[in-house]
């Protein structure tokens, strides 16, 4: 039964925002965004049966602050400090997600996949690289530094997630690196859209990869710590 609460209450919060975006209804946002990461984190702590105690408060923490980052990003056209604090909150959640993922793989007592093909990180040099310099024109001094920075973190964030190949179960492995990927995507729409050049619906596809993200790292990390409980509850998963 609180399974399903969440569930609901996830299938209700991305309506409403979606609804808000096709609606043009700024403050559907307001009432139903946060509900995305309650949701999400609601689902998590509910199914974490026997998971790693560390892993369990750190994917916690990361949720937590990217709930923080959805709020304040909500509240970007009242100053550039909101658009900062989402940033930097998001960071925190990144930078959370690095260390679950190195853990993970700690924990299987493997080597990350990237120690023998530690070249695939040039990839990631490359779209951070170019992404910066379309950007680099284009913002102040602060946000040239923010934005370098949140670059590196999310980059290594997916890093650590193709890190975690042939070490964790391949569906562990593929849920949250998909989900990884998708974060990128997500705050590279932002980015683009907000200092290089506007993008026509912008907020569907920012939203779509955004909550497929977080909810694909979540579910990827319960698989891999806890495969037959969520074999029994195929609804959210």
């Amino acid at each position: 039964m609180k399974k399903n609460i969440f569930i609901i209450l996830f299938i209700f919060s991305v309506v409403g925002v979606f609804a808000g975006i096709f609606l043009h209804l700024k403050w559907f946002d307001y009432i139903f965004k946060p509900f995305i990461m309650i949701s999400i984190a609601g689902y998590f702590f509910i199914n974490a049966h026997g998971i790693n105690k560390s892993i369990f408060i750190l994917m916690t923490t990361a949720f937590l602050f990217s709930l923080f980052g959805d709020i304040f990003m909500m509240l970007t056209d009242k100053g550039v400090n909101f658009f900062l604090l989402g940033l930097s909150s998001f960071l925190l959640a990144q930078v959370i997600y690095i260390y679950v993922f190195l853990k993970s793989v700690k924990l299987e007592k493997g080597k990350g996949f990237l120690v023998r093909n530690y070249a695939l990180l040039i990839l990631y040099i490359i779209f951070g690289g170019t992404i910066y310099y379309l950007l680099f024109p284009n913002i102040d001094y602060v946000l040239k530094v923010a934005i370098f920075v949140y670059i590196i973190a999310i980059s290594s964030m997916s890093a650590m997630a193709l890190n975690r190949y042939k070490v964790v179960r391949f569906k562990s492995f593929i849920l949250v690196f998909l989900g990884s990927v998708l974060f990128m995507i997500s705050d590279t729409i932002i980015a683009l859209n907000t200092f290089y050049e506007p993008i026509p619906f912008d907020r569907v596809y920012t939203m779509s990869t955004y909550i497929s993200a977080q909810y694909l790292i979540m579910i990827g990390i319960l698989f891999q710590f806890n495969n037959k409980q969520l074999k029994q509850n195929q609804a959210f998963a």
